[in-house]
């Protein structure tokens, strides 16, 4: 079965359902008598069939986006003669191409299999990469950060969509903080990896800066097609679990085709653009301190190598708790407690380094800091979770994503040279981001728990904080996550 047949939803009739009662009984029946080992092994296959790959393949492409932090502090900017202007520029017209191409790019692969479509997005960037070692002035670098971000545009909202058709709201969280606490070990992993590439500066005729900003052009153009069908050697019984799981969560079915109706709803839903502010808020911080951590860290008395190993410890931190977070958000859901804890710790953090001098303090705090990779990983679970029908979610987090990455154009001009070694205007305007982020994720949250009230009320039922089945059976139709049956995940 096809990525979409995993866990798409609904035909286009509403209300009525495509199962008889007999059979919807039958589906219950087969579902609650699942041998909880069976469940398990399901799932393992699941995960070893998909995660693998798309943790590798985000590494490599955030190593290579976030490499020119380290590249800088390497003698990019030294040999390129660039001004801070021109250097800020480079990290923001990245995300330019990001902008503009994500939105029909998550769109078009809906309607092609990921299969072919994410490799062929995989092998683009990595020859652009390649392209770094020719780079001889400012014009090229920018040139080749702006086709890097045409060419990756459609790799993380494809991934992130990806996994949402395989695995029901009570999964998402682990499997998406393993997808991205990724971030956190490019972070480590890409500072240490920038400064052994570094050490061969001369090698070939090559800059070491320039083997750093390409140090994961080798791996990704060959790297295997993503698996987009249920693991082959999946009985019958197990891939029942996966339709049934996804079926019974949120009414998703195996027969959903592609429908414009769906992109238009994604467009007119107003939640979309909440939720693109929400984007934008949170990853202006994210990216300003992935691209700009070595930088600050020289202001801290490091230098050279000295800074971006010094970078590395920290992002061991954001690894860990990603992925705690990840297991708490499934173990005991509140989505929205998670997200305004991790933002409170790093504006915490923030207003510390404005008001503190002394470096061991402030080093110290950059652990803090790292809390803000949790709210990324939160909301990924949080969005992915209450946008049901396959095609609105995919426009939905294309138009998330691009409006999201807004905030990445602008992430390049927060930590300017100017304001060195403090940077206090920069975490100033980071704890702005983040009060946004709080209002309107408070909006969201808001929205959502009454929507559920009121769908309860109408209903004249509670629902309860167990696992049920209630949706098994239902057809949710073109309204989808407006269907009176469906409940928002919080």
């Amino acid at each position: 079965m096809s990525d979409a047949k995993a866990a798409d939803a609904t035909s286009s009739s509403y209300p009525s359902s495509t199962k008889s009662a007999g059979a919807l009984e039958d589906a219950r029946a087969e579902l609650d008598q699942f041998d909880p080992e069976l469940v398990k092994r399901t799932w393992r296959k699941v995960d070893w069939a998909i995660l693998p790959i798309a943790v590798i393949l985000y590494l490599a492409a955030y190593i290579d986006r976030a490499n020119i932090g380290n590249a800088k502090v390497l003698g990019l900017a030294t040999s390129l003669k660039l001004t801070s202007s021109q250097y800020n520029w480079a990290l923001s017209i990245f995300f330019i191409g990001y902008v503009i191409f994500e939105t029909p790019s998550n769109i078009l692969l809906r309607k092609i299999s990921p299969r072919w479509y994410i490799p062929t997005l995989t092998v683009l960037w990595g020859l652009v990469c390649v392209l770094f070692a020719t780079v001889k002035s400012a014009k090229g670098l920018l040139a080749i950060r702006f086709f890097l971000g045409v060419a990756e545009a459609g790799f993380l909202p494809g991934i992130v969509y990806w996994l949402s058709c395989w695995y029901p709201r009570t999964l998402l969280g682990r499997r998406y903080a393993v997808l991205y606490s990724t971030v956190s070990l490019t972070g480590a992993f890409g500072g240490l990896l920038a400064t052994a590439i570094h050490s061969l500066d001369g090698t070939y005729g090559i800059a070491g800066w320039k083997a750093a900003s390409q140090a994961d052009s080798a791996s990704s153009p060959s790297s295997s097609c993503p698996p987009t069908q249920a693991p082959r050697a999946s009985s019958p019984p197990e891939k029942h679990v996966v339709l049934l799981a996804n079926e019974a969560d949120r009414g998703q079915r195996a027969d959903e085709r592609f429908r414009g109706a769906q992109v238009r709803a994604a467009f007119a839903d107003w939640r979309t653009w909440l939720w693109g502010l929400v984007y934008i808020a949170i990853y202006i911080p994210v990216y300003s301190v992935i691209l700009s951590l070595p930088s600050v860290v020289t202001g801290l008395g490091y230098a050279g190598t000295h800074a971006t190993l010094m970078a590395c410890p920290p992002y061991g931190l954001g690894f860990v708790i990603v992925l705690l977070a990840g297991w708490t958000t499934d173990r005991y859901g509140r989505l929205f407690c998670h997200f305004v804890g991790a933002i409170v710790v790093v504006m915490v953090a923030l207003v510390v380094l404005m008001a503190v001098e002394n470096l061991v303090v402030r080093y110290v705090m950059f652990f803090f800091v790292m809390f803000m990779f949790i709210p990324v990983s939160v909301c990924w679970t949080w969005l992915g979770s209450n946008v049901t029908s396959a095609t609105k979610r995919a426009a939905a987090l294309g138009v998330v994503f691009s409006l999201g990455n807004i905030g990445g154009t602008v992430s390049g001009q927060i930590y300017r040279a100017e304001w060195a070694p403090r940077y206090v205007q920069g975490h100033a305007i980071n704890i702005g981001c983040y009060a946004i982020a709080l209002v309107a994720g408070g909006a969201l949250w808001w929205s959502y728990k009454t929507d559920n009230e009121r769908r309860d009320g109408a209903a004249n039922e509670t629902v309860k904080k167990t696992k049920q089945h209630d949706l098994l059976g239902e057809d949710l139709g073109d309204l989808g996550d407006r269907h009176p049956s469906f409940r928002y995940y919080l």
